[in-house]
């Protein structure tokens, strides 16, 4: 179990990481384990709120690189929030790179606009 990265400056200003907290927590009750560090955000990119898809898909692509603890494993990528799905995907791309057999993505909620 994976938590989808906070840029470590964003992590310093909130000084907490909610994925990360919901992976330990879910890991705990499911008998699993969420290690830190498996997934990186390797640089700091603007939030994505009054983003378009495409420019969500540009903000974060090349943004993650995955340990190589993640090879050869199957990993569940937890995040908290899914709208376009652009962050899991370029997370998930990080991972198979990174030489994961398998990565499906757990979220906590889905927003979406309606128009």
């Amino acid at each position: 179990m994976v938590a989808l990265p906070l840029h470590v400056r964003r992590f310093r200003a909130r000084q907490y990481d909610q994925a990360q907290l919901l992976a330990g927590t879910m890991a705990k009750a499911t008998g699993r384990v969420a290690p830190v560090g498996w997934l990186e955000r390797t640089r700091e990119t603007k939030r994505q709120v009054g983003l378009s898809e495409a420019e969500r898909t540009g903000n974060v692509a090349g943004a993650f690189v995955a340990s190589r603890a993640v090879k050869g494993r199957e990993v569940l990528l937890l995040d908290d929030v899914f709208t376009t799905g652009s962050t899991a995907r370029a997370a998930a791309v990080a991972l198979r790179d990174g030489g994961a057999t398998r990565v499906e993505v757990l979220t906590l909620a889905r927003a979406f606009t309606l128009a």
